[in-house]
């Protein structure tokens, strides 16, 4: 297994990351590319749906679809450009809506619903 300290400097070396799943609850995998700024080719399934964005952070193709898996990561491949912006637009997107800070936060509104009672922030006030 790779150290996770190394994962980022794996992911920055490539040009696009492919993540062709089947089915997928969530997906770190398209998280940590984008968070190193690498544009991805992901399956339209599951939580991908959520965290690439198309266009603008990568490329979504039809699960199981070996010819638009293709042509979208040879698009890519092809357009230094449209790499980069996808690429900056994935670790913008990730900062502002998977930080530690926004999911602290999400995650304290969610037991504070079920709680009934308000976030720390509020209360401290």
């Amino acid at each position: 297994a790779l150290p996770s300290e190394e994962v980022p400097s794996l992911l920055r070396s490539a040009d696009v990351v492919v993540c062709p799943a089947d089915y997928e609850p969530f997906g770190i995998v398209p998280l940590e590319a984008m968070a190193c700024g690498v544009p991805v080719v992901a399956s339209a399934v599951g939580g991908q749906l959520d965290t690439v964005a198309d266009p603008g952070t990568g490329r979504l193709v039809p699960p199981r679809d070996p010819a638009a898996l293709a042509a979208a990561v040879a698009a890519l491949l092809t357009d230094p450009a449209a790499r980069a912006a996808c690429g900056a637009a994935g670790r913008r997107r990730v900062l502002s809506r998977y930080g530690w800070g926004r999911v602290a936060a999400a995650t304290e509104a969610a037991y504070c619903e079920v709680l009934d009672t308000e976030p720390a922030a509020t209360r401290a006030g």
